[in-house]
């Protein structure tokens, strides 16, 4: 019996454990200034920008597409609030703390530049 119940308490945190891999949904940059909406669409993900107070940037602009999964990192393209710039971007949750996405941006001549964005503390 008591194999039975470790079993099942295994099982379960094993569960919740893939669910807290999940980026889907809603995640602000780190002075909360922006506000982001990353969803799923035929094992493809997308960022959209849904609120920011940072002048001259639009709701519902695209700011990251074609975000691919491989293992538990996410590789796509991330474009600039203005959509001048863009660039490749690899995503993965922080180590640390499940509620934290990294996202890892290449440049070409500087070192590469690490953001984060953290998920939306109502969810």
């Amino acid at each position: 019996m008591k194999k039975l119940i470790a079993l099942a308490l295994s099982m379960l945190l094993i569960m919740l454990s893939v669910r807290s891999q999940s980026i889907t949904g809603r995640w602000y940059s780190k002075d909360g200034s922006r506000q982001f909406q990353i969803s799923e669409q035929n094992d493809r993900w997308e960022a959209l920008l849904v609120h920011s107070d940072r002048p001259g940037e639009e709701a519902g602009k695209l700011i990251v597409s074609l975000l691919s999964r491989k293992k538990n990192k996410y590789r796509g393209i991330i474009y600039s609030a203005d959509g001048e710039m863009k660039t490749t971007v690899t995503i993965r949750v922080s180590p640390d703390n499940k509620r934290v996405l990294l996202l890892r941006l290449k440049r070409m001549l500087l070192m590469d530049v690490t953001i984060r964005w953290y998920r939306d503390p109502l969810l």
